[in-house]
């Protein structure tokens, strides 16, 4: 601590030889061009030395408008919203004998692909396979969601083959559609217990 104080009064003593020489050394010189407030500005910049003034020393960052930052786009290139249910059709394939079966499904994927507001919040959830009748696939890749058929009879008849309706669980009842990959149509009559893989014919 004392020696920093010596060493400011040595600053101080040089600054106040500076002050009253520097003009008289102009004036003696009469060299042209010489600021006669040289001194003032020597001693301004010793009281910077001596006081850790930063002020002047400091490069003025710019803005980040100035900087040219690039804008991020507002979407990125070569990407689509991709529909989660095949387009709407006429038909389905195997042949479902029951039209009113047939009517709900194509409403339910027609529904699911223009976006429709569905009934229930469990429409649309990940449907995890976990009994492993459906094809392997990663998780979210299945997505399941109620078909209502009214008072439809409980037994339908699907490419010839025969399927009791297994008695409504709910409201919700016990039929589903899943929809795979936004592509695959699997209806289930009994609650997960059989799979149909149907075709829409458009």
């Amino acid at each position: 601590m004392s020696r920093m104080l010596k060493n400011k009064k040595l600053w101080l003593n040089l600054a106040a030889i500076l002050v009253f020489t520097i003009p008289s050394l102009s004036a003696f010189a009469g060299a042209p061009g010489v600021n006669p407030r040289g001194a003032a500005v020597s001693v301004s910049a010793l009281g910077d030395l001596l006081y850790g003034s930063t002020a002047g020393s400091l490069a003025v960052l710019p803005s980040i408008a100035e900087a040219g930052t690039p804008a991020l786009p507002a979407e990125v290139p070569g990407t689509e919203v991709r529909a989660s249910a095949p387009a709407p059709g006429t038909d389905l394939t195997p042949k479902i004998e029951d039209p009113v079966r047939v009517k709900a499904i194509l409403k339910l994927v027609s529904d699911i692909y223009n976006g429709v507001h569905l009934p229930y919040s469990q429409d649309g959830s990940v449907f995890k396979n976990k009994e492993g009748r459906l094809p392997r696939q990663p998780n979210g890749f299945y997505r399941e969601y109620t078909l209502l058929t009214g008072k439809a009879p409980h037994v339908v008849v699907i490419g010839g083959t025969t399927y009791q309706v297994a008695p409504d669980l709910s409201a919700r009842g016990s039929e589903r559609v899943i929809i795979g990959g936004g592509e695959k149509v699997y209806y289930t009559p009994d609650h997960y217990a059989n799979f149909i893989l149907l075709t829409v014919v458009r």
